[in-house]
């Protein structure tokens, strides 16, 4: 470093603080990208979506990164990083995998994919499989399940916010949709079935795609850009989603981004995963009862 370069660093500490800050939230938000985007399963906008060798490839690469980064300790805390995306990537190459199994299920119970209980039934399973990876990769790196905010934190509070905007969401679709269904047994199933669906998927993603980042990107990009690098990761995941007309993507991934903002100010602040699965949960439940009443 030359004397001018030491002066200005002197004397601009705090700008060179956020200048790194933002490389590595750039830095992130691309990888991020490559796994939630790319590397996704729940479309196929890319040719990357749904392939096992980019996938898998993807993976092997992170966790090639990971030992590299991990040989000098300085680079320690982007070692984990990395480790971290990896497990995020070997999701999706694992759901992959479990495709056929997961069909070969509900042809065994006789359930179709577009009906509440199947697409319950096939989350279940998913959820399943990404929850059982995330925890068995991370307690093989020595990662406390703590850290992913899988305690109690302050629970009166998660529950509060989470129970009450659930109920809110809830009755607010049945005032909508509650009329729409022809039967009032498809509307119990509905009912039933979406909360399945809606808490299951609640708690896997808020784990998937905050949890387990937010306390290690917060001492790299800040606490706040922690939260808005995790909700833009999970808007964008929904890039492709099939239950809207391509013109409402736009509005539909804002609608996402805010609520990933708020759901992430709120695992912070509570220390726990219970509010934001329970309000996570709340949505799902609400989009689920409009998809079938539209059905």
């Amino acid at each position: 470093m030359d004397i001018q370069s030491a002066q200005i660093q002197r004397s601009n500490p705090g700008g060179l603080v956020l200048a790194r800050q933002a490389g590595l939230f750039v830095l992130f938000l691309a990888i991020g990208i490559a796994i939630f985007v790319f590397g996704s399963n729940y479309f196929s906008i890319f040719p990357t979506n749904r392939n096992l060798t980019y996938e898998g490839g993807l993976a092997g690469a992170l966790l090639i990164a990971c030992w590299l980064l991990r040989r000098q300790e300085r680079l320690r805390p982007y070692a984990d990083m990395a480790y971290l995306f990896f497990v995020a990537a070997f999701v999706f190459f694992i759901t992959t995998l479990s495709a056929g199994p997961r069909d070969s299920i509900l042809k065994a119970l006789s359930l179709s994919a577009s009906s509440s209980r199947g697409m319950a039934v096939a989350k279940l399973e998913e959820v399943v499989v990404t929850v059982v990876t995330i925890l068995v990769l991370v307690r093989v790196y020595g990662i406390s399940l703590r850290s992913l905010y899988l305690q109690r934190g302050n629970l009166k509070w998660g529950l509060i916010l989470g129970l009450g905007v659930l109920v809110n969401f809830l009755s607010t679709a049945l005032m909508f949709f509650a009329g729409r269904f022809s039967r009032p047994e498809l509307l119990g199933d509905a009912l039933v079935w979406g909360l399945v669906f809606s808490l299951a998927n609640g708690f896997m993603e808020e784990l998937w795609l905050r949890a387990l980042f937010l306390r290690r990107l917060a001492p790299l990009i800040g606490a706040g850009g922690a939260i808005l690098l995790t909700a833009t990761w999970f808007a964008l995941m929904h890039l492709g989603a099939v239950y809207f007309n391509p013109i409402a993507i736009p509005f539909f991934l804002a609608n996402l981004l805010t609520f990933g903002l708020a759901w992430g100010y709120v695992m912070k602040k509570t220390d726990s995963l219970v509010g934001p699965s329970l309000m996570h949960a709340a949505s799902d439940a609400f989009l689920f009862l409009a998809t079938l009443a539209n059905a």
